[in-house]
């Protein structure tokens, strides 16, 4: 029975005499794939391994030790790395391909950083050949990404043949919440859950038996319950919740929270109180570590590998207009902390505009000859690691922006309801905006919301590896852009 013809079958009941109907609908069998992974994953790279082996053994004159040693260091690492990085975790495996697949080859590193680091401890890594530890490294790599890349594509293309991995039955407080929450259910869901039955909560009017609900289970035939707009039947969702806790079956919640329009973050538990969590600080303790670890590096760097430029560009200033050669203007950064931004002057001193009434515009009069040079390849920003190092810019983060800088004439917190957050993170040289296409003037609108949505993508979405993808492509829009002025 397809997905279409489940959904029409499925029917809300209005007598609690009768037994509702069950939807029968084909399942994947997740259990079975969990454990066809695994073995694919520790075959395929044992297999590899020794056909690596084979190749480079003869020539090479390899120790058949070398062998049982690596697969036995690599079956070690890869229990380690896998629970680590949760690689046969729910959530991982139902992820999509590009998650996956990063989890699978982060995992891969990992066992054979593993397998060097026993290698060493036991005294084999001098009789290790490089050659086959780099080729096995290679085709794990290769084997490991494609096997989640396969695993991927066959879920997704299960769900659109209408198999599903939960078969929910969906308990409300009132009949006339159950299809529309049945509906919103198997949408949101991406055809994961199939709902195979929606109806009231035992003991309110319209409802089936406890006892049927209770041998639906034990019968196989459900393996989530999802309890719904039960605020009003607390009583009969109490009872209801005490039966199922006898049984193996997966029980939901689902709150009505829909007036609060805010997002739910997660679900916690403060001691014996169950909590929701609708927002959370954008980097834990040890990820703000790592990216104050991260400024201070580049921007050192950047500060001694450049000092002959920052001298030649001070020199250019100075000839080619009077005046100093730093401006300096004030800017919202965290949390809305004001601070002073350092760049080389690009302007003509005379006509500085230190609230930035008016934005920097294509062929603006106010921008010096060497103003332009400096401001096509961003290196009137230079000056701006200094802030870095003091801790009130990052390298990579939204763009502060002056305190007086508007949008069409409108304070850009007038026009955007949600911009303040873009300052939950510390503003930064450049940004995921930046990189994809949002610099120059801030002339509409439509400009400031898509800047401010590109900036929030980043916090949400922050890693090292997302950095990364930055600065590479921050170096490409320096070199080849002419979009900037």
């Amino acid at each position: 029975m397809d997905a279409v013809t489940a959904v029409d079958l499925r029917l809300d009941v209005h007598r609690s005499d009768v037994p509702p109907p069950i939807v029968r609908h084909d399942y994947v069998p997740l259990t079975k794939w969990v454990l066809s992974l695994v073995v694919a994953d520790s075959l395929g790279s044992a297999l590899i391994a020794a056909i690596v082996f084979r190749m480079y053994a003869s020539p090479l004159k390899y120790n058949g030790h070398q062998l049982w040693a690596g697969l036995a260091s690599f079956l070690i690492g890869w229990m380690v790395a896998a629970w680590t990085q949760n690689l046969y975790g729910r959530k991982i495996l139902l992820s999509e391909a590009r998650v996956h697949c990063q989890h699978g080859l982060v995992a891969c590193a990992l066992t054979f950083g593993i397998l060097l680091l026993l290698g060493f401890a036991l005294k084999l890594i001098g009789g290790v050949s490089r050659v086959w530890l780099l080729t096995w490294a290679s085709g794990a790599f290769v084997w490991l990404g494609g096997l989640r890349a396969l695993w991927a594509y066959c879920l997704q293309r299960s769900l659109r043949g209408g198999k599903c991995l939960d078969r929910a039955l969906v308990l409300v407080g009132s009949n006339e919440y159950a299809r529309p929450l049945s509906d919103d259910i198997e949408r949101e869901s991406g055809g994961q859950i199939a709902v195979i039955g929606a109806m009231g909560i035992p003991g309110t009017d319209d409802n089936v038996p406890i006892d049927w609900l209770e041998a639906a289970v034990r019968e196989g035939m459900v393996d989530r319950v999802i309890i719904a707009n039960f605020e009003n039947a607390i009583e009969q969702a109490r009872a209801l919740l005490t039966r199922l806790t006898r049984v193996a079956v997966d029980v939901t919640l689902i709150p009505d929270i829909a007036k609060l329009q805010a997002p739910v973050a997660g679900v916690d538990r403060i001691g014996m109180l169950p909590a929701i969590d609708f927002a959370s600080r954008p980097l834990t303790a040890v990820e703000v570590v790592l990216k104050r670890m991260e400024d201070l590096f580049l921007s050192c760097l950047v500060i001694v590998l450049t000092s002959p430029l920052l001298l030649a560009i001070t020199i250019a200033i100075k000839l080619d207009s009077s005046g100093p050669v730093l401006f300096s203007q004030l800017r919202e950064g965290h949390h809305n902390k004001v601070f002073k931004v350092w760049k080389f002057r690009t302007m003509y001193h005379e006509a500085r505009d230190e609230r930035a009434v008016q934005q920097t515009s294509r062929r603006d009069r106010r921008v010096t000859r060497v103003g332009r040079i400096l401001r096509r390849f961003s290196l009137d920003e230079l000056p701006q690691f200094i802030n870095v190092v003091r801790g009130d810019m990052s390298v990579i983060g939204p763009r502060p922006h002056a305190l007086g800088m508007t949008s069409v004439g409108l304070p850009m917190a007038q026009v955007l309801e949600g911009y303040a957050a873009r300052l939950r993170l510390k503003p930064g040289i450049t940004g995921w905006a930046q990189v994809n296409g949002c610099r120059g003037e801030i002339d509409s609108h439509e400009k400031l919301r898509r800047r401010v949505a590109l900036d929030c993508y980043y916090i949400d979405h922050w890693s090292l590896f997302l950095d990364l993808r930055i600065l590479v492509r921050t170096f490409g829009h320096l070199l080849f852009n002419s979009e900037a002025y």
